[in-house]
């Protein structure tokens, strides 16, 4: 027996046992087993995924049921169709990757997400479970008005998707080998937007003490412009502390720090321009940005910015 399938087999009798983790991901379903087991199998890369899951506690899974990406507290959130000619739910279509090109999409997974952050920053925020896939796609719903109206679903390949316990990752296929330099700056963009999403979805990244106390939440805003002077970046009448800081983490990750030096109207609510003076008329953005910025790259060793910034080739 090759030495590294033995390592494997013993890792996952030992890793089996630890599958309930995670203190925020408590709740399963009470007629099923809640049980990964890594390595799944006996491929040279199996390794590497064990090797995630002792730095990160996080499972990356190539095989997987429809419970595993689908299934959460409050319902299933696979897209249906709740009636004949009726619209489609939201969510994603999955099919699980082609072992053959795991190991270049595990290359893609760190090269273009884990490899921006710090081990401890993985340990805390990455989720359960990390779906690879060779097809994600976004479901939705198209009309047609000739000869009859009709709803009709319209799907859209994405670089990832995001669901409760997981993550599911595209590009498990022969497209990895072939990506342009236009779809590896998309990937970067939607997967670590997705991940960032995941996180304030599962409520672990709060705002510190300084920045709740850097702006003004109570005094009625009516503007914009108002908003923007006080130094906040979220909508003026659904402003709060913890909005405003998911709002801040969500724009670096997401626009380049010249896009957001970018001249750019005031009446504009995109985070384009947020840092410019035309909409950080008092400085107050621009001092609540580098709060967020400092504190993840005090705390964890990442910079957020670098991410946006990647994702325009910057």
């Amino acid at each position: 027996m090759k030495p590294h399938i033995l390592k494997l087999l013993v890792l996952g009798i030992f890793i089996s046992l630890n599958a309930c983790k995670k203190a925020e991901q408590s709740l399963v379903p009470s007629d099923t087993s809640d049980t990964y087991t890594v390595p799944q199998g006996s491929n040279a890369f199996d390794q590497t995924i064990v090797d995630y899951y002792q730095k990160y506690n996080t499972y990356l899974l190539y095989k997987f049921s429809d419970k595993d990406v689908y299934w959460t507290p409050t319902g299933w959130r696979k897209p249906v169709q709740a009636t004949s000619g009726g619209s489609w739910s939201a969510g994603a279509e999955v099919e699980a990757s082609d072992e053959a090109f795991i190991p270049a999409q595990l290359a893609l997974i760190q090269s273009k997400w884990f490899g921006f952050y710090s081990e401890k920053f993985l340990k805390k925020f990455l989720p359960t479970k990390v779906m690879l896939c060779k097809k994600v796609d976004s479901v939705g719903n198209s009309f047609v008005f000739t000869p009859v109206f009709a709803t009709v679903k319209s799907t859209k390949k994405v670089a990832a998707f995001y669901n409760y316990d997981n993550i599911q990752i595209n590009y498990g296929d022969a497209t990895v080998n072939s990506m342009t330099a236009a779809e590896l700056r998309g990937f970067i963009y939607k997967v670590n937007l997705i991940f960032i999403q995941s996180i304030i979805a599962r409520g672990l990244s709060t705002p510190t003490p300084e920045f709740n106390s850097s702006a003004d939440y109570i005094t009625a805003m009516t503007t914009s412009a108002q908003s923007y002077g006080k130094g906040i970046i979220v909508a003026y009448n659904a402003a709060s502390a913890q909005a405003d800081w998911n709002a801040y983490i969500t724009a670096m990750v997401s626009y380049s720090n010249v896009q957001l030096n970018t001249s750019t109207a005031i009446t504009d609510t995109t985070p384009m321009g947020i840092l410019h003076a035309t909409k950080d008329t008092s400085g107050q953005i621009k001092k609540r940005y580098n709060l967020v910025r400092n504190y993840f790259i005090n705390e964890y060793g990442v910079d957020l910015q670098l991410i946006g910034n990647a994702t325009r080739a910057i």
